[in-house]
């Protein structure tokens, strides 16, 4: 959802300087969710289980990253 919002903000400045600098931190951030989001949950099913938290923990600030280059694209 919030991918989707972002793309909408992005469409009126996406060819612009800022708007490129925007789009390339936030698919950064994206992507490293997405291989966090990954590990975090193949390691909870091999039952490694609190050793994953640090994982959690990057999901986390990648997520309030994502959410202030979201709030960013709406200035």
């Amino acid at each position: 959802m919030l991918l989707g919002l972002m793309v909408r903000n992005y469409i009126g400045v996406g060819f612009t300087r800022p708007g490129k600098i925007l789009i390339g931190a936030s698919s950064v951030f994206l992507m490293g969710s997405i291989l966090m989001a990954i590990t975090y949950y193949g390691w909870m099913m091999m039952g490694i289980g609190p050793s994953a938290l640090p994982v959690l923990a990057i999901m986390i600030m990648n997520l309030i990253g994502i959410t202030m280059l979201y709030l960013t694209s709406r200035l």
